[in-house]
């Protein structure tokens, strides 16, 4: 290939690619980087692979306008529109639905789907009523950028969008970045509205009513609901879904339930232990986790732990006693190495200790600790150790004898 066809080349990679000034654009890019949603629900987890992917078009749109590839934006924009609710239709669906759209069976086109899960979804089909003006809003924008999409009217052709050719084809960019814009934000709206009917206790996490009587450490995230009213201006959205019997019967559960004070939230919910508050969290040990009652027994004793690894060392607590190691590091082969050492206490860890106790018949509970322990702190542990084994015993019996009745 000759230099003058490689300029030729570049030339036609190059022809239409800008940098488009788009407000919003970093704001709404660092949103969606930082938005953390996720079920935890085990039998809905492959959802979290459509929510990421829902979430990456939506980059990817932002992307493809600003450099100046207005078609592709719009067209990943409604697919991740799709996506979700090709999400919500499988989740609510058999898992034969599952099974044919992961071998690219049949599968109904976007209207279809919408249509069959307010036929098999009463809890889309409730939340959908209470919020018309948003679905029907959101619809509108999308029959709106088929438009574009589908390439209808001269003014979204390529060769027709230049400064020279816009006055004969009435293309005005201020308006269609206004489309793109709100077409964005409504379908991120969308996208929140629908992990919420996929999965509650996203919006429970978020509720203040709710969130501190759930004393569960959840894989299931919290979602934003500020952004209805900071970012489309909508104030009532929330608390429409809140007000459905959806919502309301999954939430009555916790109602009743003991609220946690902030010291034994701490330790559930973010997994720290304020050394200081140990009163305080007695109060409520009967809240705690079995693991988290083993820690506070241990800390209660007087022993000095700075964090507890469990799970090989993919968990773990920190506490109030921070830790000499200033360099945050896992490695699960070192934790296999500490599991397996002759010696369970006081192993060198850096500029630490860590000394290793069972935390039930298979698992290993290390904790990470400033100075080595001496005997008596030895010999606390391993007192403590053989009565929360012997407590874990008693609990496999007695649940043996309900299950063989």
């Amino acid at each position: 290939m000759s230099n003058f066809e490689k300029k030729i080349i570049e030339s036609i990679e190059n022809e239409f690619e800008n940098n488009i000034l788009l407000p919003d654009y970093e704001s709404i890019m660092l949103y969606l980087y930082y938005i953390v949603v996720y079920t935890g629900q085990c039998n809905i987890m492959f959802c979290n692979s459509f929510i990421q992917e829902a979430i990456q078009l939506l980059k990817n749109s932002l992307i493809l306008y600003k450099k100046g590839f207005f078609d592709c934006a719009f067209y990943s924009i409604r697919q991740s529109s799709e996506v979700m609710d090709s999400m919500l239709y499988l989740a609510k669906s058999p898992s034969e639905k599952v099974n044919d759209w992961k071998s690219k069976s049949y599968f109904p086109v976007d209207s279809k789907v919408r249509q069959q899960l307010e036929k098999i979804s009463n809890d889309y089909k409730e939340i959908k009523s209470l919020l018309p003006d948003f679905f029907r809003h959101h619809e509108e924008l999308i029959i709106k950028i088929h438009k574009i999409i589908h390439k209808q009217g001269f003014d979204t052709f390529y060769q027709l969008r230049t400064p020279i050719n816009r006055k004969i084809t009435n293309y005005s960019q201020e308006d269609e970045i206004a489309l793109f814009l709100e077409t964005l934000k409504y379908t991120i709206g969308k996208l929140l509205i629908l992990i919420v009917i996929l999965d509650p206790m996203c919006l429970a996490l978020a509720d203040e009513n709710v969130n501190g009587k759930i004393n569960m450490n959840l894989m299931t995230e919290p979602i934003d609901t500020t952004f209805f009213e900071n970012i489309l201006g909508l104030s009532d959205i929330v608390s429409k879904i809140k007000s459905s019997n959806y919502y309301k019967d999954f939430v009555s559960y916790f109602e009743e339930k003991e609220e946690m004070l902030p010291v034994t939230y701490s330790v559930i919910r973010e997994q720290f232990w304020n050394i200081d508050k140990l009163n305080e969290i007695e109060n409520q040990f009967h809240m705690l986790s079995t693991d988290e009652k083993f820690m506070f027994n241990i800390l209660k004793s007087g022993i000095k732990a700075s964090l507890f690894y469990y799970a090989g060392g993919l968990g773990w607590y920190s506490t109030s006693n921070m830790s000499n190691l200033k360099e945050f590091s896992v490695n699960t082969i070192d934790f296999q190495n500490y599991a397996k050492s002759r010696e369970s206490f006081n192993q060198k860890r850096k500029n630490v200790y860590i000394s290793v106790i069972k935390q039930s018949k298979d698992d290993f509970l290390f904790i990470e600790h400033n100075m080595p322990f001496n005997k008596d702190e030895i010999n606390k542990l391993l007192e403590l150790e053989k009565k929360h084994l012997e407590y874990l015993e008693k609990c496999e019996y007695e649940m043996d004898k309900i299950l063989n009745l």
